[in-house]
């Protein structure tokens, strides 16, 4: 199952805070690493969740064309 870009997002916020409060320096360097990584993936999350929207919306739109289309065809059938 794919991420959310708001669950990317909170992680890539946790991340950051762990690199924040680290002393260690290669345990920060870690950390910042993962938020940069949830950072690409909460881009990546968005892109598909824009991209999912837009299906929805094309959907929607083409049932209405279809409902409209039958309107017209029951209209000239009763003619």
């Amino acid at each position: 199952m794919a991420q959310t870009s708001a669950f990317c997002l909170a992680q890539q916020s946790l991340h950051q805070a762990r690199a924040s409060s680290e002393t260690l320096p290669n345990a920060r360097q870690i950390a910042q690493r993962a938020a940069n990584a949830w950072g690409r993936e909460a881009e990546l999350a968005a892109g598909a969740e824009r991209r999912r929207a837009t299906r929805a919306v094309l959907s929607e739109d083409e049932a209405i064309v279809a409902e409209f289309r039958a309107e017209d065809d029951a209209a000239r059938a009763a003619l």
